[in-house]
């Protein structure tokens, strides 16, 4: 490209950046794109702790039972164990992610900042005018080609972080989410609905082993009042129940644990770093500034 051509693509790339700097369009969207990831985060907290407190209630549900004066004490529920802490661990997840919102949307006010989006205008048809009036390049002139790449950051990289990321979400990681969240959401019902029926068959068969003679007690329903507490009131089933909804609990929390840790931690840092890259290589100075600095 000659030195005409190159002139027409410097004006253009100024020309657009300021106008872009003091335009909403990308503001708007950035906030969009930050108060749909900001509620999906808070509902997903909200359900690992309403989750958090099912679990809880399920394994303090115990079936109980005196059968011959010994005491037998069966929790169905412990079984969640491993759930119940990684749910533990996935609050203090969406916890963090929170957090790392709650910075960005910092950011993105510091960004729509009326003086940074002035100061990039400034610096851009300053940059323009001196490109066009020529003369001599001067250190002073790769000093504000440098002060314009630090202004452009500061103005544009969260905004269009947020932009990229949304974009990420919508094609990799969408359905990804609704998946696990359908999915963690008709565990907890089924486990509420799981623990309620395990506190009506542990009543209901402490009931019956109290109302047990002292003759049967003592003699061959011992044995059957076992198998009464594990049988009757179909132990066995719900645990096989509570089994598969927690191996399926399990795999959609490290699921949503990808999405989020993706969404508000490894995403934003790489497309920052990204966008840092790119602001350097679209408006660096030319080579003649470069080597006017270096000597």
């Amino acid at each position: 490209m000659d030195e005409v051509g190159r002139r027409w693509a410097v004006t253009a790339v100024l020309l657009l950046v300021a106008l872009l700097s003091v335009l909403p369009v990308l503001d708007e969207r950035a906030e969009h794109n930050y108060e749909s990831l900001f509620q999906r985060a808070l509902i997903t907290f909200a359900l690992a702790r309403t989750l958090n407190g099912v679990i809880s209630a399920v394994q303090g549900t115990e079936v109980a039972l005196q059968p011959a004066g010994v005491g037998v004490t069966l929790t169905p529920g412990e079984v969640l164990d491993p759930v119940n802490d990684l749910v533990e661990r996935f609050s203090w997840i969406m916890l963090g992610a929170t957090i790392s919102l709650g910075v960005q949307s910092v950011l993105l006010e510091i960004s729509a900042w009326w003086v940074l989006q002035g100061l990039v205008v400034v610096l851009a048809l300053w940059l323009l005018f001196l490109r066009w009036r020529g003369g001599k390049p001067t250190p002073a002139r790769a000093w504000l080609w440098r002060a314009l790449l630090a202004a452009v950051f500061l103005r544009f990289a969260v905004p269009l972080t947020l932009v990229a990321n949304e974009a990420v979400y919508e094609l990799f990681l969408a359905s990804r989410y609704d998946e696990s969240t359908q999915v963690i959401e008709q565990a907890g019902a089924a486990l509420e609905e799981l623990g309620a029926e395990q506190a009506e068959a542990a009543g209901a068969a402490v009931a019956e082993a109290g109302d047990a003679g002292m003759l049967d007690r003592f003699l061959g329903p011992l044995g059957d009042a076992w198998r009464s507490a594990v049988d009757g009131p179909g132990l066995g089933a719900r645990v096989d129940a509570i089994q598969a909804r927690a191996a399926a609990m399990i795999e959609h929390l490290i699921q949503l644990s990808v999405v989020f840790v993706l969404q508000t931690g490894i995403l934003p840092l790489a497309f920052l770093w990204a966008f840092l890259q790119l602001a350097k290589w679209l408006i660096r100075p030319p080579p003649i500034h470069r080597q006017n600095d270096e000597k």
